[in-house]
């Protein structure tokens, strides 16, 4: 009877907020704590393809927090029914530590380097070369396992690594495809010869940029990436064409802006 003790709730709530399931386990529910914590991780894995759409991200959030806070009262509301619990070998301070470092610098650090890498990535656009589709301050969503299964196509909104500088990311608009040639005559687009449909092209008085450009050939396994604001960009036009390999992801929708009407905005 010594080995009995009483659960107190502040403590199986604030196990459950740094680790779901782990409030469980403070209430002596080994099994339960565990698959709560498991199925958790499960969901937050599974549902992740709801982050392809602007709608689906805020159902997934609402997903996740929903699950978060079922078992957080659980949690809670088990400790206060029990008046004393007899101690289980896992009931120990170091044990909930375990778990907590298991949970916390394994699993779920692998779980958001997939999300990240994988699936979808975070990006906030900090200069004006792609206005007016994305503006300065915007917060978009890339899908960032698109072209591993297929290559950019012309008009897509990519995400890639600088070809001087790897280190830094740029967001620009494919314009012209491998072994195409590419040539720009008074801000319009050729193609092989052929006049390119531009619906993309953004021009301001102030013109300052290149107007005239080419013809170039567009090399094996690259691409020709223009800026929509083609007045302000620095793009193919200035430092060359983009490896397909250093493109990492294409940019779906806004997240964020300054304009809210903007935001869940689809970019095309």
């Amino acid at each position: 009877m010594d080995n009995l003790k009483k659960r107190r709730p502040i403590f199986a709530f604030l196990l459950s907020l740094v680790t779901p399931g782990l409030g469980q386990i403070y209430n002596g529910q080994f099994k339960k704590g565990i698959s709560y914590l498991v199925g958790f991780l499960l969901v937050y894995f599974v549902f992740s393809f709801l982050l392809f759409y602007f709608y689906g991200m805020i159902l997934y959030l609402i997903i996740i927090l929903g699950c978060f806070i079922f078992i957080f009262v659980d949690a809670l509301r088990t400790a206060n029914k029990l008046k004393a619990i007899p101690l289980e070998p896992f009931n120990k301070w170091y044990i909930y530590l375990i778990i907590l470092l298991i949970s916390n610098a394994a699993v779920v650090p692998l779980l958001r380097w997939t999300v990240k890498n994988n699936i979808v990535r975070a990006y906030k656009i900090p200069s004006s070369g792609m206005e007016p589709a994305v503006l300065v301050g915007d917060r978009l969503i890339a899908d960032m396992r698109s072209y591993k299964s297929q290559k950019p196509r012309r008009g897509d909104i990519v995400i890639f690594q600088l070809p001087k500088d790897p280190s830094k990311y740029l967001i620009k608009r494919v314009i012209g495809m491998e072994s195409e040639k590419v040539e720009i005559v008074s801000n319009k687009i050729y193609i092989d010869d052929k006049l390119l449909d531009d619906p993309w092209g953004h021009f301001t008085k102030d013109y300052l940029a290149i107007d005239t450009f080419g013809p170039v050939v567009v090399p094996e396994g690259s691409l020709f990436v223009l800026g929509d604001n083609r007045n302000n960009s620095q793009d193919s036009r200035y430092w060359g064409f983009v490896n397909v390999e250093k493109v990492r992801g294409k940019a779906l929708y806004l997240y964020w802006a300054k304009n809210k009407s903007r935001i869940g905005m689809k970019l095309k």
